[in-house]
């Protein structure tokens, strides 16, 4: 499982130099920018990442979050407020079993961090498959954007850096991408339009399914998928 870290619309060089500091010192390796407003590799980034320009060296650039999401199994949200009543949000403490209980379906996960003013937007939310928050004694004033990348670095490490973790086959598949384009099949075929709460609802859910659920979906998807459009794919 790679863990990949995504920085929408940064504004300040230091916050992105610190990101990916704190990447490379809990073994992230991965960092993806969309629309930054600042430059990563400039003077300030460079210094603040001390040790790690190979990570802004390497940090791939996207147009939106669409795009950068594209290849990933699981996209994970980052709110310090809750805007929609349909939302869950997940506490970061929560993560790395929510995450290791599906290691041997899991290809890539990405995490989504907004800019430094106001966060992730709502259009960039509703790509989120799942959405997690630092629980705060107050919610302002928030953690600024370098240290919740820290934050959420050092409680992922749990993950990335695992001593004791076991040595698992890697799947042949991207099993949790496909399970959520069979499933969003099904929802299409009933018209329950993106917009439902319902649909909504029943997305976030089942990226919370364990394994064993999961592999049961995706074989009634398989016989679904048969009998109303002819495939098994």
């Amino acid at each position: 499982m790679d863990i990949i870290f995504i920085l929408c619309s940064p504004a300040r060089q230091e916050n992105v130099g610190a990101a990916a500091r704190a990447m490379k010192t809990m073994g992230i390796g991965e960092l993806r920018l969309v629309q930054p407003l600042c430059d990563h590799l400039g003077e300030r980034a460079l210094a603040t990442a001390h040790g790690s320009r190979d990570i802004l060296e390497s940090a791939k650039l996207f147009s939106s979050l669409e795009e950068a999401k594209s290849d990933l199994s699981l996209l994970i949200g980052t709110a310090a407020k809750k805007r929609n009543i349909r939302e869950d949000r997940h506490p970061l403490e929560d993560l790395p079993g929510i995450l290791l209980s599906k290691q041997s379906i899991l290809l890539k996960v990405g995490v989504v961090f907004g800019g430094e003013e106001s966060g992730l937007s709502n259009r960039e939310i509703d790509f989120c498959d799942l959405l997690s928050t630092i629980p705060m004694r107050r919610k302002y004033p928030s953690l600024n954007l370098g240290q919740a990348v820290m934050t959420y670095a050092f409680v992922l490490s749990r993950v990335t850096l695992d001593p004791h973790k076991k040595t698992q086959m890697q799947p042949t598949d991207d099993e949790l991408r496909i399970v959520r384009d069979k499933a969003l099949q099904v929802l299409a075929d009933v018209h329950l339009p993106e917009e439902n709460i319902i649909h909504r609802r029943i997305m976030e859910r089942l990226m919370l399914l364990g394994v064993d659920d999961m592999h049961l979906f995706h074989s009634f998807c398989k016989f679904y998928l048969k009998k109303y459009h002819g495939r098994i794919k």
